[in-house]
Formats: C-alpha cells, sequence, structure tokens
C-alpha cells in the first residue's frame, strides 16, 4: 500500500443525512478565528474536502465535520464543516452526528446524564448538551447562534415558475423559506428530483436578484439553502420540511440550521412564543425538537437564540487514502457546481 496522505472518519448519521466526522489526517490550520481557518481549508486544501465528500468516497449530500483547535478560549474544541456544496459557517445534523461520534467512540470525557461541550465553529460559539444512557449518545441538543428573518415576503420571478414568494432568514446559514403548496409540489422522495430542480432554480433567482450579507460576518454571504415546508404526515409534528443544499440535494434530517431559521422566521411574524416547543419533520419522517430560547440581536437586526435537539446514529469507521496517482483522486461530481453564490 502507498499512499501520500491518510485519513481516519467516523460516519453517522442524523435523521437519515450522513456526517464524516475526520479525526486525523487533517493539516494545521494558522487562522486566528474560526472563520479564518474555514477560510484558509477552502483556500490551500480544499482537494481534502473534495476526495471526502465527492464521489467515488462520498456523494452529492455527504457532509462532514473538520475537528480541528478552537480559537476561542472557551471552546472545547473546533469545527470547520463541510458538505459537497462546499463550506458552511454551522450545521446542526453534523453537529448532533460529530457530538454522538465523540461520545460513543470514547473520544471525549463522558459524564452521565448529560455531557456538555462548547464548540467553536465559523459562526460562533455552540453551547452542545450531550444526553447519555450507558456509554450512547440518545440525544443531543444545541444552542445555536443567533438566528434572524433577513427579509419577509420576498417575492422573485422565476423562470418556469413565475412569481415565487419566501422568507429570507438565517439560521448558521441562509435560507429561502416557501410553502411547496403553493408550487404544487409534493414534498416526498417519490418527486425528489422535481424538488431539487425547483429549488435550485429558485436560489439562482434570488442571487441574482439580491444581494445577500451576514450584518456581521461579512464572509457569510449569498443564499445557499430552499427550504421548502407543507402540513406534517406525523401527527406529532408541527411542520414538515425539505430543504434542498447546494448544488443539488436534498437533506434527509429535518435541517438543524434550517430550524433555526425556520423558528426565527415564525417568531418574528408572532406565530411562535418563547419556550413554545416546535417538531420538525423531514422528507424521510425522522424529527427534531426546536425551541426560542431568548431574544437578541445580531448585527442590529431582532434575532433569537434557538435550541435544537435530535439524534445520531454510528454507522462506521473509515481509513481514507490518498493517492495522487488515481487520475479521481480528487473525486468528481455528476451534478452541476453551485455558481451563483
Amino acid at each position: 500500500m502507498k499512499a501520500t496522505r491518510v485519513f481516519t472518519t467516523i460516519d453517522t448519521h442524523t435523521g437519515g443525512n450522513p456526517t464524516r466526522t475526520v479525526i486525523s489526517g487533517l493539516p494545521k490550520l494558522t487562522g486566528a478565528t474560526m472563520g479564518e481557518k474555514m477560510l484558509q481549508m477552502k483556500a490551500e486544501y480544499d482537494w481534502i474536502r473534495t476526495l471526502l465528500m465527492y464521489e467515488p468516497r462520498g456523494h452529492d449530500v455527504m457532509s462532514g465535520a473538520l475537528i480541528v483547535d478552537p480559537c476561542h478560549p472557551d471552546a472545547d474544541i473546533g469545527v470547520i464543516y463541510i458538505e459537497t456544496g462546499g463550506y458552511l459557517p454551522m450545521c446542526g445534523h453534523d453537529t448532533i452526528g460529530l457530538c454522538t461520534a465523540l461520545v460513543e467512540t470514547g473520544m471525549i470525557p463522558v459524564t452521565e446524564p448529560v455531557t456538555k461541550l462548547t464548540l467553536d465553529t465559523p459562526a460562533g460559539l455552540v453551547e452542545v448538551a450531550i444526553q447519555v444512557e450507558g456509554g450512547k449518545a440518545k440525544e443531543v441538543s444545541f444552542v445555536n447562534i443567533p438566528a434572524f428573518l433577513y427579509q419577509q415576503d420576498v417575492t422573485v420571478d422565476v423562470e418556469g415558475i413565475g412569481a415565487v414568494t419566501c422568507d429570507i432568514a438565517y439560521g448558521g446559514n441562509f435560507y429561502a423559506i416557501t410553502d411547496a403548496r403553493k408550487l404544487n409540489l409534493e414534498l416526498t422522495p417519490a418527486h425528489a428530483s422535481t424538488i431539487v430542480d425547483t429549488a435550485v432554480t429558485i436560489r439562482k433567482a434570488i442571487n441574482q436578484t439580491m444581494e445577500i450579507v451576514h450584518p456581521e460576518k461579512l464572509f457569510i454571504r449569498g443564499l445557499t439553502h430552499v427550504e421548502f415546508y407543507t402540513a406534517p404526515d406525523n401527527p406529532g409534528a408541527d411542520v414538515k420540511n425539505t430543504v434542498v443544499v447546494p448544488p443539488g440535494g436534498i437533506d434527509r434530517s429535518p435541517c438543524g440550521t434550517g430550524t433555526s431559521a425556520k423558528l426565527a422566521a415564525l417568531f418574528a411574524k408572532g406565530e411562535i412564543g418563547i419556550d413554545e416547543p416546535f417538531v420538525h419533520e423531514s422528507i424521510v419522517g425522522s424529527l427534531f425538537t426546536g425551541r426560542v430560547l431568548q431574544v437578541t440581536e445580531e448585527g442590529g437586526l431582532p434575532a433569537v437564540i434557538t435550541r435544537i435537539a435530535g439524534s445520531a446514529w454510528l454507522m462506521g469507521k473509515h481509513t481514507i487514502f490518498y493517492n495522487p496517482e488515481d487520475e479521481l483522486a480528487n473525486g468528481f461530481l455528476l451534478i452541476p457546481a453551485a455558481t451563483d453564490h
């Protein structure tokens, strides 16, 4: 066996969506903030992301968490979130998968019934509480960074569809949140290709029409995710959603940062209150629970602090080899790249 670089990963799924947590093989990053480290990773080591996320080792909705040294003195570990479509300031399902992997593989000291962690992410500090029974992570909840409604009732003219009205909200990534019923979209696996095509067209139209920039973290810009919603199938859920991630794939989970964004929009419109439980159902039937904890502000915009909870499952451990002589060492995709944000 000859390999130039070797990476060790732990793979989990959260509500059906994968997380590949990279525990060894990463370079030393030198940024003073997690945002700087993320940008350094993108500029100098993006081949690692494509190696681990793209085919043939990954797929069109592969997602991952890179464990790095934290920058903030209050943090336990630093995390950079990656996926097929690029880099994420924050990712909820990956946070749940990462923390489940850390507990169940013994990588961190575990305290039962609750193990607490503080993650340093490009979006900010994230407080995590892991419910542990017999060494198993039964549920992971996290207090997310400030979420806010960026712009309400944005209407754009979308080619082949017509006028589409949505809320633009932020929960760690920017989301266009729109009612699937008004687009005659059925949020079921059988209609996956139509859902993706519709979302990508909407995303491109919004990014061509308006500039979306985080009010404080200027490296967070552009609409990256489209979140459709409809009535739930599960009687215990409040809303069923389907999030389309870049470049063009469906999140199998209810989407953690998307749930925060949804809560921010609902709260801003007076449709949910402080500490009121909210259950989000995904396209495959998995559930996240969330609630608004308190009101805050972000860059002069009204914002909320939310808590999101869900569960993940260990799937396996990988040792992945990088051999530069492999003509497909950096991976490939059979879907168009996202170039609009």
